[in-house]
C-alpha cells in the first residue's frame, strides 16, 4: 500500500484525476458484463458452494419413480464365449471359422479337433461340470448384430457334431473331436460358395449334465497369444500325402438365457448379457426455474444378497453402472453423455448428474429420466440389484441430492 502511495505522489495531479474519471465511468460496464451472460452459459458454472441451497430427495420427499425394460444386445464384442447351464439361467454360442484356405477342397479329412481355451470365469460353481453338445447350424446369421430374441432354435441342426464334458479350471484348453464331414463341407465351401452345404458355423449347446456355466477366450481375446478358439485338422492329400493344418480365424456371439426376477419387491434390477435395464425418473418441480446447479449426485444401495455375479477372482472387477439421459421413451434412446459410478464404500454407488439436472431445469432436454446399465452388460451375465424408491427402509432408496444457488 505504501508504494501505491508513493507511485501516486509521483504521477501529475491532472494524470491521477484522469485515471479516476475513467475507473468511475467503466464500472457500471463491467458489471454488465458479469450479470448478462446467457442463461446457459451461467446455469453450467459450477463454483463457490457458500451461500447455496440443497434439495434432498429424502429430505424433501422427491417422488422417484423406477421401470425396467429388456433391451436385447449382440454379446459379439466380449472376450467371453458363454457356455453351459446354471439353475435357471443358461448360454449358447454359436461360432463360425472364417477365412478357410480354398486349397483343400479335394482333400480327405482323417480327424478334426476344435480347440478351446477357458477363461477362468464361472457361473456360480468353479468345479461344477460343464457339458455341451455341439451342432450345425443350418440358417446364416450376421453375428455381430445377432440378438438373443432374433435367434430360431430351430436353425440348430439334430446330429451331434462333438460333445464336451468336465471341469476345466484354471486356462485349460480343451479340444473336442468334430465330425469329419462338417469339416470336409467347410474346405469345399471355402473353394465353391455354391456348394450345397453351406458354412453357416456350429452352436456349442449346454445338454442335461451341465451344473455350471463357464467363459471360453473368445475370437477377441487378446491378453495371451494362441488362446482363441481354432480346429486342427489333419488331411490326406490326392498326391498320397499327409499334411496338417490349424484354422484360427473365427467369429462367433453368445445368447443368454437369464430368468426374469421382478418378483422382487421394492428392487431394481439391472443383468447383464440380455440385458436389463432401468429407467430411474426424478420429479424436480421443487426446484426453481433456471437456477445455477452447482453439484448434482444420485446415489443407490446395493443388495448384494440377491444379485448374480461370477466368484472368479479373474471376472472383471469394474461392475460400475452407467447412466444416460433419455431423450425417447418410445425407441428408448439417450443423449450419449455416459456418467459412470464409482464406489465410496461396497453398498453405495455414486454419480455425478449434475449436466443432466441442468437441462432438465432449462428445459433443454425433456425430464423423461435416467437410463441404467452395466458397464459390462456385453460381456457375461452378471445381475446386479438395488434398492428402488418404494423399499421399506428410506435410506437405502436412491438417493438425489441437488446443491444450487439462485442467481443474483
Amino acid at each position: 500500500m505504501l508504494f501505491v502511495i508513493k507511485f501516486l505522489k509521483s504521477l501529475n495531479k491532472n494524470i491521477v484525476k484522469t485515471l479516476l474519471i475513467l475507473a468511475i465511468f467503466c464500472l457500471p460496464f463491467l458489471n454488465g458484463c458479469e450479470n448478462n451472460l446467457s442463461d446457459e452459459g451461467i446455469g453450467y458454472i459450477s463454483g463457490d458452494t457458500l451461500g447455496t441451497l440443497i434439495l434432498d430427495s429424502q429430505r424433501d420427499t422427491v417422488q422417484i419413480s423406477s421401470n425396467n425394460f429388456i433391451k436385447y444386445i449382440n454379446t459379439s464384442s466380449s472376450a467371453n464365449m458363454l457356455v453351459g447351464k446354471y439353475s435357471n439361467y443358461e448360454s449358447k454360442t454359436l461360432l463360425r471359422f472364417t477365412g478357410i484356405s480354398s486349397s483343400y477342397d479335394t482333400s480327405t479329412v482323417l480327424s478334426a479337433k476344435l480347440n478351446l481355451r477357458y477363461n477362468k470365469t464361472f457361473y456360480q460353481d468353479s468345479l461344477g461340470i460343464i457339458s455341451f453338445n455341439i451342432y450345425r447350424l443350418g440358417t446364416y446369421y450376421d453375428f455381430s448384430t445377432l440378438t438373443y430374441d432374433a435367434f430360431n432354435n430351430s436353425s440348430i441342426g439334430s446330429n451331434i457334431l462333438g460333445t464336451y464334458t468336465g471341469t476345466p479350471t484354471d486356462t485349460s484348453l480343451i479340444s473336442i473331436t468334430l465330425d469329419n464331414q462338417t469339416v470336409k463341407d467347410w474346405l469345399k465351401y471355402a473353394y465353391d460358395t455354391n456348394y450345397v452345404n453351406k458354412n453357416y458355423g456350429i452352436a456349442l449347446l449346454s445338454n442335461g449334465n451341465s451344473s455350471t456355466i463357464k467363459a471360453f477366450c473368445s475370437p477377441n481375446y487378446t491378453l495371451y497369444s494362441g488362446f482363441t478358439p481354432s480346429v486342427t485338422v489333419v488331411l490326406h492329400e490326392p498326391s498320397g500325402s499327409q499334411d496338417t493344418i490349424t484354422i484360427g480365424t473365427s467369429e462367433f456371439t453368445s445368447l443368454n438365457y437369464v430368468p426374469q426376477i421382478n418378483s422382487i419387491p421394492g428392487r431394481i434390477i439391472i443383468q447383464n448379457g440380455i440385458a436389463t435395464k432401468d429407467i430411474l425418473k426424478f420429479d424436480i418441480s421443487k426446484l426453481p426455474g433456471k437456477v445455477i446447479i452447482n453439484q448434482a449426485t444420485l446415489e443407490m444401495k446395493i443388495d448384494w444378497a440377491n444379485s448374480f455375479y461370477s466368484k472368479s477372482s479373474y471376472a472383471p472387477t469394474d461392475n460400475r453402472l452407467i447412466y444416460k439421459l433419455l431423450t425417447d421413451t418410445s425407441t428408448l434412446t439417450n443423449d450419449g453423455i455416459i456418467y459412470y459410478s464409482y464406489q465410496p464404500d461396497s453398498n453405495t454407488y455414486l454419480a455425478y448428474i449434475s449436466i443432466a439436472v441442468q437441462k432438465w431445469n432449462y428445459g433443454s432436454a425433456a425430464n423423461l429420466g435416467i437410463v441404467l446399465s452395466n458397464i459390462y452388460e456385453y460381456v457375461n451375465i452378471d445381475r446386479y440389484v438395488f434398492y428402488g424408491p418404494d423399499y421399506s427402509d428410506v435410506s437405502k432408496r436412491p438417493r438425489l441430492k441437488i446443491r444450487y444457488s439462485l442467481k443474483r
